[in-house]
């Protein structure tokens, strides 16, 4: 048996269905077991029907969807017909049988009325008004009426003005004012007093006034500038001072080193010198002879110690030599750097002199030492020439191995002496490449501090720039805000006493004279124009102005008005 099939006669499918539900009941029964009886299904998971989407779509094409719809037929479609024809459309169905379930399905029509729309109350009405046909006459009296309504509401509007005019008038005049009406007379006095006072500002005096205190206030501005420079200029000069007591502290460690190194030097070889003594004198109580084949050995010792004594002065000349060179290069470089920083020559110079100096000293002492090295040598040759003499005189072979040994120290000792020698050079050498290189350091940080001083000054220059701009630009801002606060004060100023000056003309007419009234006017003024200047300098002393600045407003005040007088 297929697993579907469509049945039109109602007796085999009412047998059918019934075989079928049963069967379908205890299929259900033996695989199906109920959950919760109030379950229900969502359609819109299988997709909205079609006449909901079609409802849709006509209610997004209207403005005001949520109105009672009202469908509208064509002629020649009466709603009989058309109710005919959807309930022949629902009759329309077929069984759908399977193994399990036996449903009936309902085949759509595809000839639904396509030409009917739906509209809402809303549009229908409006279509209904639209389609009336309105005539000359029609329009004339409509204009008539709404213009006959326009001149009724501005009377009613007049009259309820006057009534409320007098209201107004009575109530001022014997009524007591309310709370609202004593904050709105405050306010407008408050308003009225603005008005007055930038009125005030524009009378010539006070704007010369004016222009006193912004003379004042910049002149306090510009002092307070200076002596914040003044201070800035102040702490670089401290900290200069504080360097070059640090750099004086360390040169002066430096010398102070180096002098307890040459004492050192100096007493080992006075130490080396004593030994030699004890040495010569140890040796003059013993027997130092030499035997006559030792002349020829003796007499090539002489011309090799000639030899390096040469070969020491040639030394000694070439490293005089190059100290000269040494100190030319640096009185080169000195002068170069003074020509360089002409700022700073003198403190230089002071440098340069003072290295000079402790070179000259140290050049002295090494001639000095030098001198006495070669007075000890000389000293030594002369006891060696003295001992050879001896020598001569003597042939036993204790005595030859005597001076043997006495030739072998001496050759020691001057062994030991080039030794110290090249020593002392190379710590000379070191010492003043360290100076040098201390000097190149002190010059660096000498640029460093101008370049940083440099900045400073620029980044102030520039500070003092933006800030005056600023200021500008605010006064530019504040001036533009208080024109615009005063043309609206101004208006509502006017406005006000136009109001109240209509009123109040006829009484005022009646007791005052246009003399008085200019005199007291003239007298309010002066006394309103010294409120505000004694208003304007307590301002000024609120904020902070310096006493000298406010007496010279206050006697530059006084010559305006006696001038003006």
């Amino acid at each position: 048996m297929p697993s579907s099939s469509v049945l039109s006669g109602h007796s085999h499918s009412g047998s059918v269905a019934s075989g079928k539900s049963s069967a379908s009941r205890r299929s259900k029964g033996l695989y199906y077991r109920t959950i919760d009886k109030r379950s229900v299904v969502d359609e819109n998971l299988f997709g909205e029907p079609q006449r909901i989407k079609d409802r849709q779509v006509n209610m997004n094409n209207e403005d005001v969807p949520k109105e009672p719809e009202i469908t509208v037929y064509r002629p020649n479609h009466a709603p009989n017909s058309c109710e005919d024809n959807r309930l022949l459309r629902r009759t329309k169905k077929i069984k759908h049988i399977s193994s399990d379930l036996v449903r009936e399905l309902i085949i759509p029509s595809g000839d639904y009325n396509k030409k009917a729309i739906i509209l809402t109350k809303e549009k229908f009405e409006n279509l209904n008004k639209k389609a009336q046909i309105i005539t000359e006459k029609d329009e004339k009296h409509e204009t008539e009426k709404a213009n006959k309504l326009k001149a009724d509401a501005a009377e009613a509007s007049n009259m309820r003005k006057q009534e409320m005019r007098k209201y107004d008038l009575a109530r001022t005049k014997n009524a007591k004012l309310t709370d609202l009406e004593e904050e709105a007379r405050k306010q407008a006095e408050v308003l009225l007093q603005k008005a007055l006072e930038q009125r005030q500002d524009q009378e010539d005096e006070i704007k010369a006034l004016n222009e006193l205190i912004l003379n004042a206030k910049i002149q306090a501005i510009r002092d307070e500038q200076i002596l914040e420079k003044q201070q800035i200029k102040k702490e670089m000069v401290e900290e200069d001072l504080r360097l070059d007591d640090m750099m004086e502290k360390a040169r002066q460690n430096a010398i102070r080193i180096q002098e307890e190194i040459d004492k050192k030097r100096q007493e080992q070889e006075m130490l080396g010198a004593c030994e030699v003594l004890t040495q010569i004198q140890q040796n003059k109580q013993d027997r130092l002879l030499e035997l006559e084949r030792e002349e020829q050995e003796n007499l090539l010792t002489q011309q090799r110690i000639a030899e390096e004594r040469m070969k020491d002065i040639a030394n000694r000349e070439l490293k005089y030599a190059e100290q000269a060179k040494m100190r030319a290069e640096l009185n080169e470089a000195n002068e170069e750097m003074r020509r360089k920083r002409e700022e700073d020559k003198e403190r230089d110079r002071l440098f340069d002199l003072q290295i000079v100096q402790i070179q000259k000293e140290k050049a002295e002492r090494e001639a000095a030492y030098e001198a006495e090295q070669a007075r000890v040598r000389m000293e030594k040759e002369m006891e060696v020439a003295r001992l050879r003499a001896v020598q001569e005189r003597a042939s036993d072979e204790a005595a030859e191995r005597d001076a043997l040994r006495a030739k072998r120290a001496a050759e020691a000792r001057e062994r030991e002496w080039r030794r110290k020698e090249a020593v002392e050079a190379q710590k000379k050498a070191e010492t003043e490449k360290e100076l040098r290189t201390a000097r190149t350091a002190q010059a660096e940080d000498r640029r460093r501090l101008l370049a940083v001083e440099a900045g400073r000054e620029r980044m102030e220059f520039e500070r003092i720039l933006k800030r005056q701009q600023e200021m500008i630009e605010n006064d530019q801002r504040e001036a533009n805000e208080l024109r615009k606060k005063n043309e609206k004060y101004a208006s509502e100023i006017r406005h006000q006493i136009c109001e109240r000056e209509q009123e109040r003309i006829a009484e005022r007419n009646a007791f005052f004279e246009e003399g008085v009234k200019l005199e007291e006017e003239a007298r309010i003024r002066q006394l309103r124009l010294a409120d505000a200047k004694n208003r304007k300098l307590r301002e000024l002393r609120e904020a902070g102005i310096p006493e000298k600045y406010l007496a010279q407003v206050e006697r530059k005040v006084v010559h305006l008005g006696e001038a003006k007088t």
